[in-house]
């Protein structure tokens, strides 16, 4: 069994503080240590993002686990949304997606040092065969978004070049218009890596059905926006995952 779980401990080794010395101090502490632009810990979404594989003929036991935790980690109204996904491609790593979506890192920390929620993410290594857990803050790169369980979702994990960070997002802003652009996109979020590992860059679409995402990547501006992701990028990988219905108790 394998578990990536890094990011977390990082995570615990801030929120341990919220036990020890309350919000408020806590809050200052984690805004000493942000660069400028993202001293506004109250504002900015955060989402944690698992990547999992199920145990080898154990997707039914893994779900059946899921099944009964999933009341607790929806009980807190730090956590805004979770959501599940399974690759649209069984035989492909990894098999599901999971978010949990924050208002702000605050929100996050303390949804984490709650307990129940540290004792179900300390067990989840036992019913998956692989876990890899990273923590995104969004960025404002793209403006669509129409709200909706949205039942096909596109996932750009990227890594940027060597000191070609500000380059890329200079090319992402200039085809932000043609991206975003075609109906068959429901909504488009872009997201950083908190800790600066790889991969650097989260991007997800959301479409209304397969067939929707299939005439997206289709259109001739986007397959060459995808083309350019070689010269443009470190290197990227893609997937497609479908919604399931684990967490959508609204």
């Amino acid at each position: 069994m394998t578990s990536k779980l890094g990011s977390l401990f990082l995570i615990f080794s801030i929120v341990a503080l919220i036990a020890l010395t309350g919000c408020e101090r806590v809050q200052n502490v984690v805004m000493d240590s942000m660069s400028p632009e993202d001293n506004m810990v109250e504002a900015i979404p955060m989402k944690i993002v698992l990547l999992i594989d199920y145990p080898e003929g154990g997707k039914d036991v893994y779900l059946e686990w899921v099944r009964s935790v999933a009341p607790t980690l929806q009980a807190f109204e730090e956590v805004r949304r979770i959501r599940s996904y399974d690759n649209e491609d069984p035989t492909m790593s990894p098999n599901r997606l999971v978010e949990y979506e924050f208002n702000s890192f605050l929100d996050m920390a303390t949804y984490l040092n709650r307990p129940e929620i540290a004792e179900i993410m300390s067990d989840l290594p036992n019913h998956a065969s692989d876990v890899s857990l990273y923590t995104f803050i969004q960025r404002s790169d793209y403006a669509k978004e129409e709200e909706g369980n949205w039942p096909i979702k596109g996932v750009l994990l990227i890594n940027y070049p060597l000191g070609g960070k500000q380059a890329y997002l200079d090319w992402v802003e200039s085809v932000s218009s043609i991206t975003v652009g075609p109906p068959q996109l429901k909504t488009i979020a872009s997201y950083d890596n908190y800790y600066g590992e790889t991969p650097h860059r989260l991007v997800e679409f959301e479409f209304a059905s397969q067939e929707d995402a299939d005439i997206y990547e289709a259109l001739e501006d986007i397959m060459a926006i995808e083309a350019e992701l070689d010269v443009r990028t470190g290197s990227w990988t893609n997937h497609t995952f479908v919604l399931r219905s684990d967490y959508i108790n609204e």
